[in-house]
């Protein structure tokens, strides 16, 4: 087919006229077109120039705030340091910088201000006593004259664990363990002589060696801390005290224990709010006297607290996860009078008993004993009327008589129960006899959990068979349901 000249010549204008000049079938189109271009271009720099004057002018819409950028941050062990960018707004008043223990910081009782400036090219600031280990975010707010305010991106970051401090010998004057000294890692035996006092203050961490650099103390081959004059160790329901193994796979008897021996403290020796894990046994106190409440014990090898000629007040305390398949170890366990006085504690979880009475009387009053492999409470006959007001549950033996079966001593005003599920054989009373006012019914706790009792909520339900069935109408069980331990 001939080609049409004509045709494509058209063609080709058409298509190079969008972006040529110059169209020779139209001359005057050329001149047109640079006109427009030129009219464009001159618009355009007009309106950037127009955003450049107001721009540099400072001026924003009312009730706007430019907020800030929190560009660095850098963490030591103690401490924070924070950087932010400058806010250039005209009605800038100040900065005030927000810290939390927790994501999505914000002004509220959940965050803490650490640091307020009016001076706007004030961009920095340091954060001090900070605990080390602990994650921390922070917010930067922008406020204006109308104290109206913008928060700045959220950062977050970790202080490093402090440096370990090691402890070992005798203490011979007076001593504090500080948490600027926390990790303190106990190499052999700590022995406080006596007429000394060491304080630990809350929020402590101890970790104690499995090898006893002295071999001495109640276990020559592992570490304790021995009291022979006062021992301070509060803790508090947010900052407890630890001591715990010092080794790198811990278990149950790595380090000895706590042991208070004819200690010039006597009731001045106080032991609050303290978690003790991995150990023998967890404080053993003989022939002087202590104060030991709202402990929590666990994962020991022998057993929780051993008293030996001590009358101690054991209230408030969980102790479980004791023996690991030792049958004679016990939550807690007395050698000889006179005997603690136990109250308001969770003894559960064990390979032996919960209570070894040796002989004499004891006040038991008003606990939970439950899941042990032995017997709940194991005494002689005249402690048995002091056992009173209690819920034993799914223990091999709720109560046991070490003496002659008798009908004259009766603990009593106690609910011994198994509950659904539990299909181990079982009796109640052993060489003994329930008092009159005892029961054996389901408890109806919220929610119990006797191996983990961290975990559990024991309050009683509304329809407990427990409730106002103790004595002067008290409730069996806990007498408080929210303090043991130190969960709370």
């Amino acid at each position: 087919m001939p080609e049409n000249k004509n045709q494509n010549t058209l063609s080709r204008v058409n298509f190079f006229s969008g972006f040529n000049f110059y169209d020779s079938r139209n001359p005057d189109s050329g001149v047109k077109k640079i006109i427009l271009t030129l009219f464009f271009m001159i618009s355009a720099l007009t309106i950037i120039n127009i955003s450049c004057v107001n721009s540099k002018s400072g001026e924003k819409a009312d009730g706007i705030i430019t907020p800030v950028n929190l560009a660095r941050l850098v963490m030591t062990d103690r401490a924070a340091e924070l950087e932010w960018t400058i806010n250039y707004d005209e009605d800038f008043k100040e900065y005030r910088v927000y810290r939390s223990a927790k994501p999505n910081v914000a002004i509220n009782s959940d965050s803490k201000m650490i640091f307020m400036a009016g001076e706007r090219y004030k961009v920095t600031c340091k954060d001090w006593g900070l605990e080390p280990g602990t994650k921390y975010y922070y917010k930067v707010y922008s406020y204006n004259n109308n104290n109206e305010y913008a928060p700045s991106n959220e950062s977050y970051g970790e202080t490093p664990m402090a440096p370990d401090t090691v402890q070992n010998g005798e203490i011979t004057s007076d001593t504090v363990w500080t948490t600027q000294m926390s990790p303190i890692v106990v190499k052999g035996d700590v022995t406080v002589k006596s007429g000394v006092k060491l304080t630990i203050e809350p929020g402590v961490t101890v970790k104690l060696s499995a090898h006893d650099m002295q071999a001495g103390g109640g276990f020559s081959q592992k570490s304790e801390i021995i009291v022979k004059g006062t021992l301070k160790a509060e803790g508090d329901a947010v900052k407890p005290i630890s001591f715990i193994s010092n080794e790198r796979y811990y278990n149950a008897g790595d380090w000895g224990g706590i042991r208070f021996e004819s200690a010039s403290g006597g009731s001045n020796n106080t032991m609050k709010y303290c978690k003790i894990m991995h150990s023998s046994i967890g404080i053993y106190v003989k022939n002087t006297n202590a104060v030991l409440e709202n402990l929590q014990i666990s994962h020991t090898l022998n057993y929780g607290i051993v008293t030996e000629g001590s009358s101690v007040p054991i209230r408030f305390c969980q102790i479980n996860d004791v023996g690991q398949n030792i049958t004679d170890s016990a939550a807690i366990y007395s050698k000889s009078t006179p005997n603690p006085h136990i109250y308001n504690c969770v003894l559960c979880f064990t390979s032996g008993n919960g209570i070894f009475i040796e002989s004499g009387m004891a006040v038991i009053d008003h606990n939970i004993i439950a899941e042990c492999e032995g017997a709940g409470v194991v005494c002689q006959n005249d402690a048995l009327d002091m056992i009173l007001n209690n819920a034993l549950i799914n223990n091999k033996t709720g109560i046991r008589n070490l003496g002659p079966a008798t009908e004259e001593f009766k603990p009593d005003f106690n609910n011994a129960y198994n509950m659904p599920g539990y299909t181990k054989t079982s009796v109640f009373y052993s060489g003994c006899a329930p008092g009159a006012n005892s029961i054996s019914a389901h408890p109806k706790y919220v929610m119990p959990d006797f191996k983990f009792p961290n975990n559990a909520d024991f309050t009683l339900e509304t329809l407990s068979p427990m409730k106002g069935g103790a004595q002067s109408g008290h409730d069996m069980g806990l007498d408080n349901p929210l303090r043991y331990g130190v969960k709370y």
